[in-house]
């Protein structure tokens, strides 16, 4: 894309109650994996990615996030923190970024999630960042339709795996958001590139019967007026650990182990 993106936005709010009790007294997120915690990964690939300032959201039962990460003036960037206790879902950690990413596009992330590229390829934000549109981006992950894992935020149809090397970003458009049939889907994988757009498309987003407002929700939304989504998927020998319950976490603990 044109612009160059320096910012970035953790959402790392979550209450932890799957992995309960012990996410009483530690947030998830600083769990354990190999020689650092969760968040420590998530930083340094913001920092290979070029990303020189970060915003946490954070819930203030989390005042260990900023204790640990401090300034940013260890790695060389400049961290701020908003603390966040309303619940309103994953859409409110985008709204409350908007004057602090001042009209400027930025990675959003989710603080509990790792991935990890290939050996020998380019790390997956690096790749979403150069694949970027201006106004919003996703890495995905395919799936058969008939074998997706639970939980998972799908965002539409997908065209089955190639037989390139890496999957190449696909354009998504209103045409794809019905995937009743389709024998592929796209999953988000928890790293966004949104660019200025997406507060008037989260406001405009009604929140959910319980209240929380939901990204995927605002993007569909917005995709099904007519714009384009950018969507890189991820390659099939990429790792991503959802890292919010105890079975994947401890199958990250095991695929990052020194």
């Amino acid at each position: 894309m044109s612009h160059t993106i320096t910012k970035a936005v953790v959402a790392a709010g979550g209450a932890g109650t799957k992995m309960a009790p012990i996410t009483r007294l530690l947030p998830k997120e600083l769990l354990p994996v190999g020689r650092m915690p969760i968040l420590e990964h998530l930083v340094r690939d913001l920092r290979e990615a070029q990303i020189t300032d970060v915003l946490f959201v954070i819930s203030s039962r989390k005042p260990q996030i900023p204790a640990y990460f401090g300034s940013g003036a260890e790695y060389g960037m400049s961290f701020s923190y908003r603390v966040q206790d309303d619940g309103a879902g994953p859409g409110a950690p985008v709204l409350a970024a908007e004057a602090w990413a001042a009209g400027q596009p930025f990675v959003f992330t989710f603080g509990d999630n790792l991935i990890r590229g290939a050996d020998g390829t380019a790390a997956p934000l690096q790749r979403l960042i150069g694949a970027a549109s201006a106004d919003c981006s996703v890495l995905t992950r395919i799936f058969r339709s008939d074998s997706i894992p639970a939980h998972e935020t799908l965002l539409g149809a997908a065209d089955g795996p190639g037989s390139c090397p890496g999957p190449e970003a696909v354009s998504f458009g209103k045409d794809r958001l019905d995937h009743a049939g389709a024998p592929w889907v796209h999953a988000c994988a928890a790293r966004w590139v949104l660019g200025p757009v997406i507060f008037d498309a989260l406001r405009d987003c009604p929140p959910r019967p319980n209240g929380e407002l939901y990204l995927i929700d605002a993007v569909r939304r917005w995709i099904s007026t007519g714009n384009i989504l950018t969507a890189l998927p991820l390659r099939p020998d990429d790792l991503r650990f959802n890292c919010d319950n105890w079975e994947t976490y401890h199958d990250a603990v095991a695929a990052f182990s020194p």
